[in-house]
């Protein structure tokens, strides 16, 4: 042993040299060794085929980093160009990207080729042609230097893209609404323009599943196995025995008015006029003549002024100063930066001649310059600038929200400091294991709420929708910011229930009404497939309800069929007692609700009806006032009988408006926008059908990154 340990000690950096080379091959050279003719069960299986090809997991990561390269390139060539570039962006998610090489196939097939030249022309209709070849190598040799996708790599994912963007332009081109004949427009019109107004009695299914003889052991297992891969969707008929992801977290609340008067009370005179000086000229410009008609220039700049002027000033990045700049709050409804284009404008021959002039002769220096600019401050302080007693409460209150945002800031600060010790401190104990004492305490959201002003909670284990639907931190939001994308606005839910998110991560977040939330994760349960005996109770219920179905609607056409002879629901009910009658509308098929206009309208969703869905529209609206039918919500879990008491306009008044909206169709092209959808999803599933593509696991989604 002593002579070994000599001989290594007479060759230790030869051996240690030697030792390094060899740890560098395995770690560089061997895995490709061992991929290479790796199958299914190797270290690189196949994740996706299709007719006459596939990817294995290595080139299927290789396909989504050539996407966000793609994408990388050409946002940052928008944003070259003048444009805006957070309003477009491909999907770089696994299933999208094998989508759009199946579709890419297909136009392939169909004689469809995207040449250089296409390609070309493409990034200057995408740019307006703002930007040269040049700047186009500089922002791929950009790229590439940090991700090592080269200018092929992106342009081949371009070719692909644009191949299928063809072969859906084919297809979407014979849809379009424009081919649309009249009878289809007219039907569209009905859709967004007549009201109904209904009686409509409730049949619940769940009334009749007593009667619903007890099913085998048998076909009860067979129905788990049918839907143990589905994950329950509330407007869903089908059910879903697949347990969906929950997690448990702890959540500090920061009330919009919490600290508010305390801290409006210590604003001083100075705060006051320190602000108004600093800040006159973005926010208290004098209002003239000229600027008062113009009004959506006026309002425009008033609006990105006062946008501007109260970021929250907590929360120490970049991304959240930038978001702050939104509203008041910092919450915006789109979470992008408004992009404008700057002129710089070059000094007129005059003005040049002036300026060498005063170069010439010492103009403009030392105490005339500072003496011109007292002047120029004097005279804009006589009425370009409202005087400070008119704006002062204005002030006072941008002060106290900043100084609000300061002091929640403050206290999140603090508490993810704890959090993270904590979590630290959990780590050790965790890799010391047992006999290394009691494990630490994890912080007491409840104290430090009690302790600080907040209201805080532990939450149970809940879903993502559960989450949402509850409100509060649900529904709440942050704003980020990347190189690749600018500002965006994240919800709470993708950061809480991503993927590989972990626990005891704080998250900062907020709400439309100017809530601050700082909530972490302390429990994560991933979706999973529970056995059979854990879920029978819920498989025999389901079972129940399906086979229900058929005796609720039998219940609801006997309703049907006596409102027929001549009856009103109310009389139907009231002759048989127990029975509810709900009196709905007016109500039209379709609606926009608070969406803007242009949007696609969406399914009605009238007080009274319990998830209605399309079969109830068509029911409804196929009937003539005093007729009645029985239909089904969308879960098909109640089934109704509705009777039409009217319909407004009447059809005359309506076929009038209907040729007078002829003139303009937008607002019935959006109407058509569900069902043009949904021919593309039903031809996207054709053509992978056509292609047996295939996934040999789930597809993962994107991450923001």
């Amino acid at each position: 042993m002593a002579g070994s340990f000599g001989l290594f000690r007479q060759y230790e950096r030869m051996a240690l040299a030697a030792l390094a080379i060899m740890a560098m091959l395995a770690f560089f050279v061997l895995p490709p060794f061992l991929q290479m003719g790796a199958g299914r069960g190797g270290p690189d299986p196949v994740a996706v085929e299709w007719k006459g090809g596939g990817l294995r997991e290595s080139g299927l990561r290789r396909a989504v980093w050539q996407r966000k390269a793609m994408n990388q390139f050409l946002v940052t060539a928008l944003a070259m160009s003048g444009q805006d570039p957070s309003r477009v962006r491909l999907p770089d998610d696994e299933a999208d990207v094998v989508d759009t090489l199946v579709l890419a196939k297909e136009a392939e097939a169909n004689g469809i080729v995207v040449s250089n030249d296409a390609i070309n022309q493409f990034l200057k209709d995408w740019t307006n042609d703002l930007v040269k070849p040049q700047q186009f190598e500089q922002i791929v040799s950009a790229i590439g230097s940090r991700t090592g996708i080269s200018q092929s790599d992106i342009f081949d994912a371009m070719r692909t893209a644009l191949m299928a963007r063809r072969v859906e332009m084919l297809l979407v081109g014979g849809l379009g609404f424009a081919g649309a004949p009249p009878g289809l427009r007219w039907d569209y019109f009905r859709r967004l323009e007549q009201g109904a107004t209904v009686e409509a009695v409730p049949v619940v299914v769940e009334r009749f599943i007593d009667k619903v003889p007890e099913p085998s052991e048998e076909a009860l297992r067979k129905f788990f196995e049918r839907f143990q891969d589905e994950l329950p969707v509330a407007r869903s008929a089908d059910p879903g025995f697949k347990q969906p992801h929950r997690v448990r977290y702890d959540v500090l609340v920061a009330k919009a008015d919490v600290f508010h008067d305390e801290e409006k009370a210590k604003i001083t005179d100075e705060q006051v006029k320190a602000f108004y000086d600093e800040r006159k000229a973005t926010l208290y410009k004098a209002k003239t003549e000229e600027s008062s008609t113009d009004g959506d220039a006026a309002a425009g700049d008033a609006k990105d002024a006062d946008a501007e002027s109260k970021q929250p000033a907590d929360e120490g990045k970049a991304g959240d100063d930038k978001a702050g700049a939104a509203t008041k709050d910092g919450a915006s409804s789109t979470g992008r930066l408004r992009v404008r284009t700057v002129a710089f404008k070059q000094p007129s021959g005059d003005a040049g001649k002036d300026a060498g002039k005063d170069a010439e002769t010492g103009a403009g220096t030392g105490a005339d310059a500072a003496a011109a600019t007292s002047a120029e401050a004097a005279s804009a302080d006589d009425g370009e600038f409202e005087p400070l007693d008119k704006v002062r409460d204005d002030i006072v209150e941008r002060l106290t929200d900043e100084a609000v945002e300061r002091r929640i800031g403050a206290i999140f600060d603090a508490v993810k400091t704890d959090v993270a010790k904590y979590g630290e401190s959990l780590a050790l104990w965790q890799v010391e294991g047992e006999g290394s004492g009691q494990a630490p305490t994890p912080p007491s959201v409840k104290a430090i709420a009690a302790t600080q002003g907040l209201d805080g909670s532990t939450s149970d284990l809940v879903s993502a929708s559960d989450a949402m639907a509850a409100g509060g931190v649900g529904g709440s939001f942050q704003f980020s910011v990347s190189r690749e994308f600018g500002v965006r606005q994240q919800r709470w839910v993708d950061l809480m229930f991503g993927r590989n998110v972990p626990l005891l991560q704080t998250v900062t977040t907020r709400d439309i009404d100017g809530n601050r939330y700082l909530s972490w994760k302390t429990e994560d349960q991933p979706e999973f497939v529970p056995s059979f005996q854990t879920a029978r109770e819920e498989v025999l219920r389901a079972w129940r309800i399906v086979e229900a179905r058929p005796l609720a609607r039998k219940a609801a056409e006997e309703l049907v069929a006596e409102a027929k002879q001549g009856k009103t629901l109310a009389e139907v009910a009231a002759a048989r007692g127990g029975l509810e009658v709900e009196n709905v509308g007016p109500f039209t098929w379709l609606s926009r609700g608070t969406a803007p206009f242009g949007s696609a309208p969406e399914l009605s969703q009238p007080n009274g009806l319990a998830m209605p869905g399309t079969e109830i529209m068509e029911a409804v609206f196929s009937l003539e006032a005093g007729q009645a039918a029985a239909a089904f919500n969308e879960p098909q879990t109640v089934c109704y009988a509705v009777r039409v008491v009217s319909l407004e306009p009447e059809e005359a008044q309506l076929r009038e408006l209907f040729l007078a909206a002829s003139q303009d169709p937008r607002r019935l092209e959006t109407v058509a926008e569900s069902d043009v959808r949904e021919a593309y999803d039903r031809w996207v599933a054709s053509v992978k059908e056509k292609h047996a593509l295939a996934w040999q696991r789930d597809p993962r989604v994107a991450e923001f990154e």
